[in-house]
Order: C-alpha cells, then sequence, then structure tokens
C-alpha cells in the first residue's frame, strides 16, 4: 500500500505523522532518537539509544539489551565513558522505583580494549547504590560469565534499530530525493538509513528468578549517572517517548533527568502527551488521558517468560516499535514504514556484529 503524502492527509493526522516521525529520525547526522535532548550532544556515551526485554535463548533466562553512543565510530565514540555509570533498573512491584539494579563501571581505553565489572544492587541500595555485590566483568567486546549464572557483554555492535530517514526527508522536509513517500520502493520496501550504523551495546542474560520473584511483570528502565556526582544524565525505557511528546528543551532536558516514579506528578510531562495526542492525533480527552496514563511512567513493562511485544510488553530486537508507534499516534492513517528489522543473532549476545 502506498502511503500519501503528509501534506495531502488532514492537518491533524500529517501533524500527529510528523511527530511520530521525529521521535526516530536523524536530523543531520544524529539519530532524534538516540539524542533526545540537546544536552545530550557533547555526552553521546551517556546516551541511551534504546532498551530491549525478551526471553534468552534458553528457556527460564532474560536478555536485557541497552545501547548507547548513537553512531558509534561516527558520531559517538567507541570506547565506553570512564566518568559515567551505566545503569539498568528492575522495579518488581509496578512502583516505578527499582528494586535491583546492574551497575557496568568501565576503566579507562589501553591498546584498543576497556576492561568493566558488573555490581549487582538490591533493595534500598538499588536506589543509592551504597552496597552492591559485584558479579564479574572481562573486557569489552567479549562475553563474559557472572556469579548467578549470568552472561554479560559490552562493546560494539551493529545498531538493532530500523527506520526509513530518506523517506522521512521527502515527505516531511521536502527534500527531492527521488521518493514520493513511504513503501515507495520495489515491491513496497522502504530503506533503512539505520542498516549501516552501529552502537555500543550491553547486554544482560540472567535467570528469570534474578528478575522476578514470582515470573510475573517486571518493569525495566536504564539510565547513565555522572561517576563523580551520581546526578543522572539520561534516562529511557520504552522508545521515543521523550521525543514524542515533549516539544520544548526544558522539558526535554528535566525529562531526562526526572526518575520514572516522578515523572507523573513532576512539570508538563503528562499534560504534554495529553495535549499532543488531543491536537496532533485527534484524540479525545478521555483517551489521551488514559494513554498518557500508559505511557507514562517511562518504563518498559514485561512479563516474565512471555513473547515481547514491543514496546507494550518488553521488547525484541526485531519488534518493529515504529510501526506501532506510527499507528498508535496516527490512529491507523500510517502504520508502516515498510522497513524490516536487521539480522540478529540467535544467541547471547543477539546484538550483530559491528558493521
Amino acid at each position: 500500500m502506498r502511503i500519501p503524502r503528509l501534506a495531502q492527509l488532514g492537518g491533524g493526522i500529517a501533524a500527529a505523522a510528523i511527530i511520530a516521525i521525529l521521535a526516530t529520525a536523524p536530523f543531520g547526522s544524529r539519530a532524534a532518537d538516540h539524542l533526545d535532548a540537546p544536552n545530550l550532544a557533547a555526552r553521546e556515551d551517556a546516551d541511551i539509544n534504546d532498551v530491549y526485554v525478551f526471553p534468552g535463548s534458553t528457556a527460564g533466562r532474560t536478555a536485557i539489551a541497552v545501547t548507547t553512543s548513537p553512531a558509534a565510530g561516527v558520531i559517538g565514540p567507541i570506547d565506553y565513558a570512564t566518568n559515567v555509570r551505566y545503569k539498568i533498573n528492575v522495579d518488581r512491584n509496578a512502583d516505578a522505583v527499582e528494586d535491583v539494579a546492574y551497575v557496568v563501571d568501565f576503566a579507562a581505553a589501553s591498546a584498543g580494549s576497556q576492561a568493566y565489572t558488573v555490581t549487582r544492587y538490591a533493595g534500598a541500595n538499588a536506589r543509592t547504590l551504597a552496597q552492591g555485590v559485584v558479579l564479574g566483568g572481562g573486557q569489552r567486546g567479549d562475553t563474559n560469565a557472572l556469579k548467578g549464572d549470568g552472561l554479560v557483554f559490552a562493546g560494539l555492535r551493529a545498531d538493532p534499530f530500523f527506520f526509513d530517514l530518506a523517506a522521512f526527508k521527502h515527505v516531511v522536509l521536502g527534500v527531492n530525493n527521488g521518493r514520493t513517500g513511504f513503501c515507495d520502493q520495489p515491491n513496497n520496501t522502504g530503506i533503512d538509513f539505520f542498516a549501516s550504523f552501529n552502537t555500543n551495546g550491553i547486554v544482560l542474560e540472567l535467570p528469570n528468578e534474578a528478575l522476578s520473584d514470582s515470573g510475573g511483570a517486571i518493569g525495566v528502565w536504564a539510565t547513565t549517572l555522572d561517576r563523580a556526582t551520581g546526578a543522572m544524565i539520561d534516562q529511557m525505557g520504552r522508545p521515543a517517548i521523550n521525543t514524542v511528546f515533549n516539544h520544548t528543551v526544558s522539558d526535554k532536558q528535566a525529562f531526562n533527568v526526572t526518575p520514572p516514579s516522578q515523572q507523573v506528578t513532576t512539570g508538563n510531562f503528562r499534560s504534554n502527551i495529553i495535549t499532543t495526542l488531543e491536537t496532533l492525533g485527534g484524540y479525545s480527552p478521555a483517551v489521551a488521558g488514559g494513554l498518557a496514563d500508559f505511557l507514562l511512567p517511562d518504563v518498559l513493562t514485561y512479563t516474565v517468560g512471555t513473547t515481547p511485544v514491543g514496546p507494550l510488553n518488553g521488547r525484541a530486537l526485531a519488534n518493529d516499535v515504529i510501526d506501532v508507534e506510527l499507528g498508535l499516534v496516527t490512529q491507523g492513517a500510517i502504520t508502516t514504514d515498510c522497513v524490516g528489522a536487521h539480522a540478529y543473532l540467535p544467541a547471547f549476545p543477539y546484538l550483530n556484529v559491528a558493521h
């Protein structure tokens, strides 16, 4: 199916589509989904691109992948920052407060390698990071075993994210690049801008019981912290929440340093979602409010052991979250960018080798 030009769609639908696409479209050489606030431009090594949660290739295990440093090696650095702590948060009781945390700390790179350690924090320590248990570590680029039957990988990988940038440039920005819209290539395919880009990936694979006592629902999000002060630099759970719904620089930057448990009642975050859905998506106030209550806090919820349907229940690498978001924000007017998933590895660390 050929998607009509946004200019030919109704005003609300056209604007909604633009907002949805802005969540993932690179401006110049930067990716907006990967750089959701201007202050992160100077700290790409602390910029969280995406968060994934899905079943491991072995029964009874769950994988969590966090990618950072957009277009690593081109824009973002390949080395991990030594002044940044990379934290994976797990909420076990649906209060948007971490009950378990895994923190990865990196030493300085040397001769093309970089050592790191993984520390697990539980209970109040997951919030304060006052006292934890070192599970292990290793060298960047290697798969390493962790205490408690876990696995970890940290290093450069192919970016798993997929999206048609050229169609966006033509349809939204009016760039005359030979495109007529989404899905206008032979056989109704798109062009994947991210197909050749790399990213830094941290991947954990853990027994299900390490994440959930009962095998039920958990909430997962990632944060990056300043190693000297402990201050939050970036946070992310579901894809593109900040970029789609917060439109001012101050709101975007404030969102990235607001813990999920405070996002519903802090600042303009909830009202920004409601206003965007009402004005640009044509939703009623009641429906927009209900969607806002689902989208906040910015935590990727997942029922352990189930099939992920990102971003509604976990997020597998191949889940086409852009198609879901296009359909959500445009109420079905645009349902796909006709770009499919990348190739991924069938087993740990799942992210494909770097280009």
